[in-house]
Formats: structure tokens, C-alpha cells, sequence
């Protein structure tokens, strides 16, 4: 088998045309030079330069030879420069599954920002209920995930994405429309739109309600946060949900009010024990974040002026 060193040694004296080329091109010596052609002639058990006029000529051999040599260093070049864009984000790819609540707004924007900094990287981006979230996502077939908080989550690493306190949404019209802030009692008999039973986020909301011994009006259940932003801006009820949600319905005619007591509305960000973040969807997370905190800070001065 051949020593790398003496092919390296023998397409830099083809390229260079000298000895003495070669070996500044190397940074070893010329008798270093000298030494690996000799080598990788014995070896090889061909001719590869004669010397006339105090310099080396390829021999026809060389030539064919170095043909062969070329067409390996290509794709070795090939690879070196697909490893520098994979490392510098050039290409790639990047999967990221999410809860609704998070997926059809917040995270399409966040999309939006990295894309014009990295616009070769191909995303995927699926919605799912958190339980199909975990699963895909344990099993690896997405980068990372998006989920409500939960308990039971051996097979992924799992760490708190945000906690933002709900707020009330109520049609434009509405008569708590132009409210400072919404409780419970404010919402006594009100058409509500509520999340399934078993989301988490329902029976804290319900936990609220039946605690401060207020009845609503609950004809309407949907799974989906942004159903409920939906149905609000239509004019069929109110409700309580994550400002990450409600924030692409203010334009649609729904008012955004602060409710008290807190109701804390849980996300965590989880990826797979099987599998390291890539640098992608480290540099991904860090937009996230970034954004995320940007948001939080928002609703905060929202909620207190």
C-alpha cells in the first residue's frame, strides 16, 4: 500500500514542476523529497522522472499515473469541502418537531430569521401532539422537539424551554375588550373555549376557576391552542391560552388582556439520549432562545403596565 506522504510528495513535484518547489510546498526539505519519490518508485515499480539538465521530468508512466492520483485528491477535496460547509452551516439539514402551540407561529418565525443567515440548511418542520412529539424525538427521527411539560421522560434529555404566564383573549367587541387585567369573577357565565380535558394547561385553568368557585359556559373543546385563537376572533367565546400562541391572532380581531392569577403555560425543548445535538440545531436553539427571550420580556411589560 502507498505512504500518503510519498503520493503527496510526487503530485506537489507534478504541480510544481521542481524539487525545490515541492518541498516549500510540503515545508520539509529537498532531500525529504527526494527521499519519498524514491520510495514510492520501489513501490510502485515504475519510472516516474528522469533527470536532464539538473531538473526532473515526468516520464510518460508519471503522467498516466498522476491522472490516477488527481482523480483521488478530487474527491478527497470533495469531502473536505463538504466536512468545511457541513462545520460552517452552509449545508445541512435540520428536523424539528413541535406542540402546536409553539409549531404554526413562534417557531415558523424563528425559521424565518436563521434562513436568511443559513439559506442552504433544508428544515423540516412537523406539529404534533406532545405524547407523538416525545416519541418521534426519543426515537431520533427528528433533531429536537417541542413539548408541554411532562414527567415521565426517560429516553430524552429535557430542559425548560419557557413558562409563560396565560393570558385572557376575548373578541374585539367584546365587553372586557378594553380591560387592564381579567379574573376569574370577570368571566363569570362567559362562553369559554376550552383545550381537550387531559391537556395539562386545561386543568390548571380549571383548577383556577373551580377555586375561585366561578361557573362558565363551556360548549366548545378543540386540542389546538391556535383553534381556540380561531374561534375567538370569530366571535364565539373567550379563553385562556399561551401568548406564544395568541400572538399571530391580534391582527384578527382578538384583544390580548393579562388574567390573574398566573396560570403558568409549561414548554420543554427535548432531544434524543441516542443522539448529540448537531451544530445545526445547537446554532438553531441559540435563535430560539434568543427570540424567546425577546418574547418573554414583551409579555412582562405587557402584563405590568
Amino acid at each position: 500500500m502507498f505512504n500518503t506522504r510519498q503520493i503527496e510528495a510526487f503530485r506537489a513535484v507534478m504541480q510544481a514542476g521542481t524539487v525545490t518547489a515541492a518541498a516549500e510546498r510540503l515545508r520539509i526539505s529537498q532531500p525529504a523529497v527526494s527521499r519519498l519519490i524514491a520510495l514510492l518508485e520501489a513501490r510502485s515499480r515504475l519510472k516516474l522522472f528522469v533527470r536532464r539538465q539538473q531538473r526532473l521530468h515526468p516520464t510518460p508512466e508519471a503522467v498516466a499515473f498522476y491522472r490516477e492520483v488527481e482523480r483521488s485528491f478530487i474527491g478527497l477535496e470533495k469531502l473536505e469541502r463538504a466536512a468545511a460547509n457541513i462545520s460552517n452551516l452552509v449545508t445541512g439539514t435540520l428536523r424539528i418537531v413541535s406542540l402546536p402551540s409553539l409549531g404554526l407561529g413562534f417557531v415558523p418565525h424563528v425559521i424565518r430569521d436563521f434562513k436568511r443567515r443559513h439559506p442552504e440548511i433544508s428544515i423540516t418542520l412537523q406539529t404534533r401532539s406532545s405524547n407523538t412529539v416525545l416519541d418521534w424525538t426519543a426515537s431520533s427521527n427528528f433533531d429536537f422537539g417541542l413539548i408541554g411539560a411532562t414527567v415521565d421522560l426517560p429516553q430524552v434529555h429535557a430542559e425548560e424551554f419557557a413558562a409563560p404566564a396565560g393570558i385572557c383573549i376575548v373578541p374585539e367587541s367584546h365587553r372586557l375588550a378594553n380591560a387592564r387585567r381579567i379574573t376569574p369573577r370577570d368571566l363569570v357565565d362567559e362562553e369559554f373555549i376550552s383545550l381537550d380535558p387531559v391537556d395539562p394547561n386545561r386543568v390548571r385553568i380549571d383548577e383556577v376557576f373551580r377555586q375561585a368557585g366561578i361557573r362558565r359556559r363551556m360548549t366548545i373543546e378543540t386540542p389546538y391552542g391556535a383553534a381556540v385563537c380561531a374561534m375567538v376572533c370569530d366571535g364565539l367565546g373567550v379563553s385562556i391560552v399561551s401568548p406564544f400562541t395568541a400572538d399571530d391572532f391580534t391582527r384578527l380581531g382578538m384583544k390580548v388582556i393579562p388574567f390573574t392569577p398566573t396560570i403558568p403555560f409549561p414548554t420543554l425543548l427535548i432531544w434524543s439520549k441516542q443522539q448529540p445535538l448537531s451544530k445545526i440545531a445547537q446554532t438553531f436553539i441559540g435563535f430560539l432562545k434568543e427570540q424567546r427571550d425577546g418574547r418573554l420580556d414583551a409579555y412582562a411589560a405587557a402584563a405590568s403596565s
